[in-house]
């Protein structure tokens, strides 16, 4: 009688294991796998430009690139819900959090044009590698949470110099220096040539062609100008419509009409709300890009 009971206790728990499977086969079948989902389309023609961010918080050969929403900005519940998508942790401490988000929520939520493989350049504007995609995260850390794509470059040592990086490059590079240039009395020349007043800031970049133009990027209080001086003419080629300052600016040696386009950091004075924008020149004036894109 024993017997019986156990051999009938193997055929019930044979038949429940091949259930499972069944069940389980089913489930896959119906839901894409990671494998056929990619985020990237071979036909791009946008190209990408962007900081490079490394983890402060942890040694590694990985660096990331903050990411867009497809559908531009998204509510806080929508924002919760694609951060509790996460289903593994890749590190962790007392302050951060990096989190996978998987391919198939990354695929619908996020913009990937141009940042399949990126190019990665210092301070010069001099190539150094080229990195390629690992993954998506969700970072969780003590200033303030952002999606990201990861990469690992070809030479990891050279990451380190990275200053930014340019996805989908198809521009050959014209490169001309920007010298970096402390002039307090070409500051206090634009703001009264052009009839800017301040009550609170007043802070200048300058930086010197080989030509012998110079180009300021000014914070004045809460609006933030870039000038163009040459032969002692002031054109104002950008100036916000917002609240913001520049705490950042490199320019990158891609030329849209006969000037580069120009990365920038900034910030709403007296918070901490950052972000990077590419400003391209329209033949007239320096506009916002859209997602940091350029048209090819």
């Amino acid at each position: 009688m024993k017997v019986q009971f156990n051999i009938l206790l193997i055929i019930i728990v044979l038949f429940g294991s091949c259930a499972s499977k069944q069940t389980k086969a089913r489930e896959e079948q119906s839901m894409p796998s990671a494998g056929n989902i990619s985020l990237f389309d071979s036909n791009d023609a946008d190209s990408y430009v962007g900081f490079v961010y490394r983890y402060y918080f942890q040694k590694t050969d990985e660096f990331y690139v903050e990411l867009y929403f497809k559908q531009g900005e998204v509510d806080e519940d929508e924002y919760s819900k694609i951060a509790g998508s996460v289903d593994s942790t890749i590190f962790k401490d007392e302050e951060n959090r990096r989190s996978r988000v998987p391919l198939k929520v990354a695929y619908q939520q996020f913009d990937f044009r141009g940042m399949e493989t990126l190019s990665l350049f210092d301070k010069n504007n001099t190539f150094l590698t080229q990195a390629h995609f690992v993954r998506v995260e969700y970072l969780d850390q003590n200033i303030s949470p952002v999606f990201t794509a990861v990469y690992k470059a070809d030479n990891p040592r050279l990451t380190e110099k990275a200053l930014y990086c340019v996805g989908n490059l198809k521009d050959k590079f014209v490169t001309e220096n920007y010298i970096s240039n402390q002039d307090s009395a070409l500051t206090q020349e634009i703001e009264q040539k052009l009839g800017y007043t301040h009550r609170y800031t007043l802070e200048g970049k300058h930086f010197l062609t080989k030509d012998n133009r110079s180009i300021s990027a000014l914070n004045i209080d809460s609006t933030a100008v870039i000038v163009e001086k040459k032969h002692e003419q002031l054109d104002c080629l950008y100036k916000s419509k917002v609240s913001e300052n520049i705490f950042d600016i490199v320019f990158v040696p891609i030329i849209r009409n006969s000037r580069p386009v120009i990365l920038t950091k900034k910030v709403v004075p007296d918070t901490d709300v950052v972000w990077d924008d590419l400003l391209i020149f329209d033949g007239k004036q320096y506009q916002s890009s859209v997602r940091q894109r350029i048209k090819n």
